[in-house]
């Protein structure tokens, strides 16, 4: 019985640990998103001073730069409907148990208003593309700050559903203040977007190629908040 302990030991500490891999994009080699949901539109890749629109409750604002790099990722909403949502990161070949993290910086100076960010996913099935939607795998609670350069982050715990799916996409979703009126239109910027994942996994970042297709989940509208 003792000899058996004292194997059982060594298994322990010679057991490698569970290897992980992190990654980042910043927008830098001139990609947007790799998809758009919703009202989200004029996705592109941005670099100095931009100025934009809150919509027509509040006036316009300006956003100084990027936070990492030079480049970054400008998006909008318009018209002002719903939780439109950029897809910028995508990991597939997850398995149960699988944790992922991400982490961005959105650009916000409505402190404990909108417009502002958030993070959040959805799964994607096995064989699926990025307008795929298997189910939703929540996100943070926690908006930007409001005070600029604001980092929201989300750890996600991965669950297949018995087999069916192998993804999580990452989602900057948008929220603006309500309006019907001219500009029914609110900017919003995006920068240094870091994932990590297991290293059997695949991290998907959006490209100069990336194909931009608005997604058409109508089924699950009623999940947003």
């Amino acid at each position: 019985m003792q000899k058996l302990v004292i194997m059982a030991i060594v298994l322990l500490f010679v057991t490698p640990a569970f290897a992980v891999q992190t990654l980042n994009y910043s927008w830098e080699d001139g990609g947007t998103v790799l998809g758009l949901y919703g009202n989200a539109c004029c996705e592109s890749n941005v670099s100095g001073v931009q100025s934009g629109s809150q919509g027509s409750v509040v006036g316009p604002y300006t956003c100084p730069g990027a936070v990492d790099g030079t480049q970054y990722l400008h998006v909008a909403e318009d018209p002002h409907s719903s939780t439109p949502q950029a897809l910028i990161g995508w990991v597939t070949g997850l398995t149960d148990g699988d944790i992922v993290d991400a982490m961005f910086y959105g650009y916000d100076i409505t402190e404990g208003a909108s417009p502002s960010l958030r993070i959040w996913g959805h799964y994607s099935p096995i064989g699926g593309d990025i307008n795929s939607y298997a189910g939703s795998a929540g996100g943070n609670d926690t908006y930007t700050d409001g005070l600029g350069w604001g980092l929201v982050s989300h750890q996600w715990v991965f669950d297949s559903d018995g087999g069916t799916r192998d993804g999580i996409i990452i989602e900057a979703r948008m929220y603006s203040t309500p309006s019907t009126s001219d500009p029914d239109h609110t900017d919003y910027w995006i920068d240094d977007l870091t994932v990590t994942a297991p290293d059997h996994a695949v991290i998907t970042f959006p490209t100069p190629a990336s194909p931009v297709e608005e997604s058409t989940w109508g089924t699950i509208k009623a999940m947003y908040r």
